[in-house]
């Protein structure tokens, strides 16, 4: 099934963040860590996580603009409130998980959000560690709730300005030993493919089991 709604706000939370409300659908369900497929203009449609929790009457998508590769999300951008967004029915990307370690590159943190925020409202989060990489400071978003959630389990991590006090560098295997003490947990990982690829090959080299690595679905 298809719908169509008129967005009700939109509004930059970083550079190149933006957040999209739009009123859910009526009969229109979901589970934290779902996603749907979005068509703007005439680009292909693309998946996007709703990031708010299931129980309110707004969907809220959090998404990264990538003005460079004159596409979805630049087209995104350029939307305003009252214009109308198509999106399909939800499909599940990630599920919750009790101490599950989060690894996100970028906005790879979306299916993550709504997951989180269940958690900590639940008291479920307070075992769990989130590892966020950006490129620079300019690029975070969400940092005080974030903090708020998880206080110093959450992780920032600079990629590339080496003068942020949060600088590492690309995260590695000698980064994951030190911050993953428990290589039981189960770890979701989101990001980019070169990210993606990464954390699961340093993964399984400080003793993670496959089956304890959430690549999404």
């Amino acid at each position: 099934m298809k719908y169509t709604e008129k967005i009700k706000t939109i509004e930059w939370l970083a550079h190149n963040v933006v957040r999209i409300e739009l009123p859910k659908p009526a009969g229109f369900e979901f589970n934290v860590g779902d996603a749907v497929e979005i068509k703007v203009a005439d680009n292909e449609p693309g998946p996007f996580t709703m990031t708010n929790l299931p129980d309110g009457d707004t969907l809220e998508f959090i998404i990264r603009i990538y003005t460079d590769h004159h596409g979805k999300t630049e087209a995104l951008s350029k939307l305003k409130a009252n214009d109308e967004l198509s999106f399909t029915e939800p499909f599940n990307t990630y599920k919750p998980a009790e101490g599950a370690i989060f690894l996100a590159g970028g906005t790879g943190i979306t299916p993550f959000i709504a997951i989180m925020r269940e958690m900590y409202n639940a008291g479920t989060l307070k075992d769990s560690i989130l590892i966020f990489s950006n490129k620079s400071a300019m690029d975070v978003f969400l940092k005080e709730e974030l903090y708020e959630m998880l206080g110093n389990r959450y992780k920032n991590v600079i990629t590339g300005d080496n003068e942020d006090p949060d600088y590492y560098g690309n995260i590695d295997e000698k980064y994951l030993k030190e911050h993953i003490t428990d290589v039981s947990k189960p770890i979701l990982v989101c990001g980019p493919p070169p990210f993606n690829e990464a954390m699961e090959k340093n993964l399984k080299k400080i003793g993670v089991e496959p089956e304890n690595i959430d690549l999404g679905s």
